[in-house]
């Protein structure tokens, strides 16, 4: 059954390859070991004619086209800069890098400088169609010469441009240019002398005549050159020209010093021309094609430049394609002890060798007999074959095979693989279970015996256990003297066992349709899965197996993967195959493997494979680096957070970013040209990530939201050989903290706050303050009218009192001398009696009245009483007092004074008139309201009358100075009932005055 379904794209670039390859395309004649590799439009390069290369010391090569601008190529896609991205032009004549690192690049009408990070642009101030437009570029030192089409120079130094058009000797124009391996620049003019430029000296070797031809090449450390007759050593030390014996043929392009081989070329072919033992050698590599530039690369690939053909790369590839195209869908291999090689395919039967040739073996007619899935040799040396119809043993002696199918006692005649124990017997995986085969009988196992599944897709022997491992649709079993037994492997649930093999003695290699490898040891049951998270290139496994020094071979839908694990079963090395390793077809198949140390071979759908060693042509990996910080996705640069700048892209050296800043992207990558595709790279943000992350192709990582914080971004990549390699990006770079999470911006708020604070507390200390000093100065006004009140009360009441004893006195001298002892001394004694008595009393209630220990509603009431039971107790009136309120309740000033006057007056004026026998004072509350009341059972009298006694005018202007309500009820013989009823407010009732 074919498993592959080739879209329009595979099929477009395997017939490409199968051209160049066997130069159907190109008329290249094939040599070994090498394949070509083309890279056009369709791979992203902008245009098909390429005018320069250039490779620089991160790996990159940098493509000059002729119309579609610069690329950029990393071995796995190109990144184009045209004029949108600040490029001159986009026709390039020539590029060039300096020992600085800046990038020239040649246009006809001027020159470009790209830094890594922007593009200098130097303007010709001639037209690209003028005889002085710009050809060629040198560099030296720190000088740019470019050539001109009329034969003359410009020069760009220090960013300077110092001409544009100027001739190296005045009437003869520089036909060549080339730049010698020590920096000096060799000039072949039109009359046929060379002139040599090294810094600030020039001398000139000249020729035997004029020549109308010369071509430069670096030969090492030599400068070497073809003229029309012969080929000639530049001696550039002695200044002369020294012919060689040998004269090369053809136009050289480059001479590749690790092959000891010359590029030529003639008009429309491309030649490596060598001389080994003495003989010229030139193999034609490529027929109808111009090629403009070859240049070798760091790892031993050289790149071809081409007028309308695109990139090629030529490279010693990693497998040769073996036998005739007619050899397809291999589905076995096998080298038996006399060395010939057995090959089974998926339809076309059996393939040998017979004298290093692969032919066809005829089988049988029947067509799934021709239908080969595995070939075995048993200890004896008998070759058994598996098919789609039955199993065969070959017979040397006739050269056929004897077959057994089910009629013989086989479970199904489709066997899909077999093995032998120690003893010779077979064991043989059907789709209907397992057989065992002593050579006389079959021995059945399936799912009555205890398989997991009857469908069994593989098997494995292992001798010094003596134990087979089955693979099937539902996971593994094992048979042990004839006992079955399940082994459980999560991983493996519901999923194809494709393969089984053994790995370092005592575990097995277990290969799976979707579930990667497998590593499992028997003994602990210990196991370790290898999957694409781990840099596997597909995790639907064909085949795996271990050659002699364990390194692991993978088979799978997308090529060929070769592992090597440590001792702890991690992945170190991992390398990929694919067709640009010369697999023309990547997808490999079941049995189809073969591996010793002197050959390995594996079959895929579209041949057979051999692969080369290429150990002894390795080279070293280029540095890991980055390329690019980017924040918020380049919407703003981390160049503008930091003082320096590093390396040829121009990263930013610890860039200190602003908290708002955090989402940070950083690229890197890895050049290799030669396995790209096994590049994997890790990563680790410190003080971030807990771990590094799982192996993968990708070249960029995005962090959002980043905390404040130090942080070091490390990374690293595989290498040449597929092992991580110790050259890592440790990449440190802060996050401020936000300002208002800085030290000093938290001690400026507790200073603030603690200043508001002291600054609240001094406000309303000092409001306190003034409000006691308000009061104090309303209490001081107080006082003053209660002075006055007191000087004119006083006046009023001791003062006329006192005015009185003094007539009465008066009278009494002025009766004492004239009196007869009558009597009517002692009325006037009594009278001044009297009038003291009352100063007494009222000086008395004055004292009380001021003390501000009285302002209080209980002794204000206690004091009232404690005069009118005295006053009554003189005329035997019957007086009660009821204090209903039984808090204390403050007064303020004058409260006391002008309630006690009222009720006194109230009480003297109902001793001298009333006639009651009955008197009653009372003190309630209703509500905010307090109620001070004197009643008798007097005479009464008529409040309208009495309205304007001088009496109650007083106990009325007395409630108005204190604002309380007056009420005063006497009707004919009822009594009188005189009320005061006044409110306190709450800071009046806690003692405060206002």
């Amino acid at each position: 059954m074919e498993r592959v379904k080739f879209t329009k794209e595979f099929m477009r670039r395997s017939l490409l390859i199968i051209g160049l390859i066997t130069g159907l395309h190109f008329g290249y004649a094939q040599e070994v070991h090498h394949s070509i590799r083309s890279y056009t439009a369709i791979d992203g390069l902008p245009q098909s004619q390429v005018t320069s290369i250039v490779e620089d010391h991160n790996g990159y090569l940098w493509v000059g086209t002729m119309g579609g601008g610069l690329a950029r190529f990393d071995g796995r896609e190109f990144k184009v800069y045209t004029t949108l991205d600040g490029l001159l032009s986009n026709f390039v004549n020539d590029i060039g890098m300096d020992r600085n690192e800046n990038l020239w690049v040649l246009h006809p009408d001027g020159i470009s400088k790209y830094d890594g990070l922007t593009f200098t642009r130097f303007k010709s101030p001639y037209s690209n169609h003028s005889p002085k437009s710009l050809r060629r570029l040198v560099l030296s030192g720190d000088d740019i010469f470019a050539s001109s089409a009329d034969g003359n120079l410009a020069r760009i130094s220090d960013d300077s441009v110092y001409y544009w058009s100027e001739p190296l000797v005045r009437g003869q124009a520089i036909r060549v240019v080339h730049s010698a391996p020590g920096g000096q620049l060799c000039f072949y003019l039109g009359n046929g002398n060379f002139v040599i430029v090294d810094g600030d000296k020039r001398f000139t070797i000249p020729t035997e005549g004029k020549r109308r031809f010369a071509n430069f090449f670096n030969y090492g450390d030599e400068v070497r050159v073809r003229l029309a007759d012969a080929t000639y050593r530049l001696n550039l030390s002695e200044r002369k020209l020294e012919k060689l014996p040998a004269h090369i043929p053809n136009f050289v392009l480059l001479y590749d010093a690790h092959s000891d081989t010359y590029w030529t070329r003639d008009e429309h072919n491309l030649f490596r021309y060598r001389i080994e033992g003495g003989v010229e050698k030139r193999d034609t590599i490529f027929s109808d094609i111009e090629v403009g530039q070859v240049l070798p690369d760091s790892q031993h690939n050289v790149w071809l430049a081409t007028d309308g053909r695109g990139l090629l790369k030529y490279f010693f590839q990693d497998f040769d394609r073996v036998g005739p195209d007619e050899l397809r869908g291999v589905m076995s291999i096998h080298v038996d002890r006399d060395g010939e090689k057995w090959i089974g395919t998926m339809t076309g039967g059996l393939w040998r060798s017979k004298g290093g040739e692969l032919r066809p073996f005829v089988v049988s007619a029947n067509q799934y007999r021709n239908n080969i899935h595995e070939i075995g040799e048993s200890p004896s040396g008998a070759l058994w074959v598996s098919t789609g119809y039955g199993i065969g043993r070959y017979n040397r002696a006739t050269d056929s095979f004897t077959w057994l199918t089910q009629e013989d006692g086989l479970s199904s005649s489709n066997v899909r693989c077999l093995d032998f124990d120690e003893n010779g017997n077979m064991w043989l995986a059907t789709a209907a279970g397992i057989d065992f085969y002593d050579g006389k009988t079959f021995t059945h196992y399936n799912r009555d015996n205890g398989l997991t599944g009857n469908v069994v897709w593989s098997i494995s022997y292992l001798a010094d256990k003596k134990i087979l491992f089955v693979g099937n649709e539902s996971g593994i079993n094992t048979i042990e003297d004839g006992k079955v037994d399940a082994i459980t492997i999560p991983e493996l649930e519901n999923t194809m066992v494709f393969n089984l093999n053994p790995y370092r003695d005592s575990l097995m290699l277990i290969g799976s349709g979707g579930a990667g490898i497998i590593v499992f040891d028997p003994e602990t049951g210990l196991r370790r899965s290898i999957t694409t998270r781990d840099g596997l290139i597909s995790d639907f496994v064909y085949f795996v197996a271990a050659d002699e020094e364990d390194m692991i071979w993978v088979g799978t839908e997308k090529g060929i993967s070769r592992l090597s694990l440590n001792d702890r079963l991690e992945v170190v090395e991992n390398l990929s195959f694919d067709y640009e390793n010369g697999l023309t077809g990547i997808e490999t198949n079941q049995n189809a493997f073969y591996l010793s140390r002197d050959a390995k071979y594996f079959g895929l759908v579209d041949g057979l494979y051999e692969f080369n060693d290429l150990s002894e042509h390795g080279s070293g990996s280029f540095a890991l680096h980055m390329t690019d910080v980017q924040i918020l996705y380049g919407e703003y640069s981390a160049r503008a957070y930091s003082d320096s700048l590093l390396g040829f892209f121009k990263i930013p050296a610890g860039p200190v970013l602003p908290p708002d800043k955090n989402h940070i992207t950083f690229h890197f990558n890895r050049v290799d040209k030669r396995y790209p595709k096994s590049v994997k790279f890790t990563y680790y943000l410190q003080n971030f990530d807990k771990t590094w992350s799982q192996p993968s192709s990708s070249t960029q990582v995005t962090y959002s939201n980043l905390p404040p914080g130090n942080y070091v971004f490390r990374a690293m990549a595989t290498n040449n050989k597929g092992s991580w390699s110790n050259d890592k990006i440790a990449y440190a770079f802060t996050v401020r903290i936000p300002f208002y999470r800085t030290a000093s911006f938290i001690a400026g708020i507790i200073i603030f706050v603690a200043g508001s604070i002291t600054l609240l507390l001094y406000l309303r200390v000092r409001q306190r303050v003034r409000k006691m000093l308000d009061i104090e100065r309303i209490r001081m006004r107080e006082l003053e009218g209660l002075r006055k009140e007191i000087a004119r009360d006083f006046h009023d009441e001791m003062g006329n009192q006192l005015t009185r004893i003094i007539n009465y006195v008066s009278l009494l001298k002025l009766n004492g001398a004239t009196s007869n002892g009558n009597g009517h001394h002692d009325d006037l004694y009594r009278k001044v009696e009297e009038s003291a008595k009352f100063l007494y009393t009222g000086t008395r209630d004055f004292i009380w009245s001021i003390d501000p220990v009285n302002d209080e509603l209980s002794k204000l009431f206690i004091h009232i009483r404690d005069f009118g039971e005295k006053l009554f107790e003189e005329k035997n009136i019957s007086f009660r007092a009821y204090d209903h309120v039984k808090e204390s309740v403050k007064l303020p000033n004058g409260y006391s004074r002008e309630a006690n006057l009222i009720f006194k007056e109230a009480m003297t004026n109902a001793f001298k008139y009333s006639q009651a026998s009955n008197a009653t004072l009372s003190l309630r509350q209703t509500e905010n309201h307090y109620q001070m009341e004197f009643e008798d059972d007097g005479v009464g009298f008529c409040v309208d009358e009495k309205k304007g006694s001088n009496g109650l005018k007083n106990i009325r202007d007395r409630a108005e100075r204190i604002g309380a309500l007056l009420r005063i009820h006497s009707e004919g013989n009822q009594g009188v009932k005189i009320i005061l009823e006044f409110k306190l407010t709450k800071s009046l009732k806690y003692g405060t005055a206002f």
